[in-house]
């Protein structure tokens, strides 16, 4: 699944790339462009954005401070693991909500050009939301059946990181 992930975000990265380098040469050589490529660009660079967050959720490299976690015992480092999963899971509860609300709210909505419904755009944060859920869920559930030793530290981490032991 995330193998086709990947290459729908590499699609969008060169839809996004011919479609807007396209359209600067129309434009520059001859003085016209293509309409629905800024609209079609726009689509891509926001599932691009939010399958981007997906993939830096799977494979821990968003953001994260493990400096103090690392001096924490075992025990201490799962469940501040489990806190924090847990607090994940309510932001991205947050946002599956606002997320299907405004996707069906804009159902009926319709770009200008392309005609095609705004909720394809709000649809990429449900999706990312969706699936971030899925994978906290799972990390939640391994992180709670595996046993707080030295050893498995590296599990109680939301990021990969070199983090020497202190």
């Amino acid at each position: 699944m995330f193998a086709v992930l990947t290459a729908a975000l590499a699609l969008c990265v060169f839809v996004m790339l011919v479609l807007v380098f396209g359209n600067v040469v129309l434009r520059y050589v001859f003085n016209s462009g293509i309409n629905i490529s800024s609209e079609i660009a726009r689509l891509a660079f926001v599932w691009l954005t939010f399958g981007g967050a997906v993939l830096a959720f799977r494979t821990r490299e968003h953001l994260a401070i493990n400096m103090g976690i690392a001096r924490f015992s075992p025990r201490m480092q799962k469940f501040t693991h489990v806190v924090r999963q847990l607090l994940i899971l309510w932001v991205l509860w947050l946002i599956i909500t606002g997320g299907w609300e405004q996707t069906v709210i804009s159902m009926r909505t319709v770009t200008p050009v392309a005609g095609m419904p705004i909720a394809v755009f709000s649809g990429a944060v449900l999706f990312s939301a969706v699936a971030m859920a899925i994978m906290a869920v799972l990390d939640l559930f391994v992180a709670l059946r595996t046993p707080a030793t030295p050893e498995n530290t590296e599990v109680f981490r939301t990021s990969v990181d070199s983090v020497e032991e202190i």
